[in-house]
């Protein structure tokens, strides 16, 4: 019985991206197997003309949503 060696490596880039669209963005992940075979190296993140990104909301504390709730109280009871 004769073995066959087989080492002819696969044929898959080392450094390729990929890129993904919807209708805000455009991303374009950058990978390079010779770092690391987990994930991509860098990600672009691009934003189409027109973009609008939403504003940032403040966050409440504790002591803000009791004096809300003082407020909504004494509206009742008037």
């Amino acid at each position: 019985m004769s073995k066959i060696n087989n080492n002819k490596k696969e044929d898959r880039p080392v450094k390729f991206e990929r890129i993904y669209e919807d209708e805000e963005t455009i991303s374009i992940w950058k990978y390079d197997l010779n770092k690391t075979k987990n994930g991509p190296v860098e990600v672009e993140i691009k934003y189409k003309k027109g973009y609008q990104p939403p504003k940032p909301q403040t966050k409440k504390t504790l002591k803000d949503h009791v004096a809300a709730e003082k407020k909504t109280i004494k509206k009742k009871g008037s």
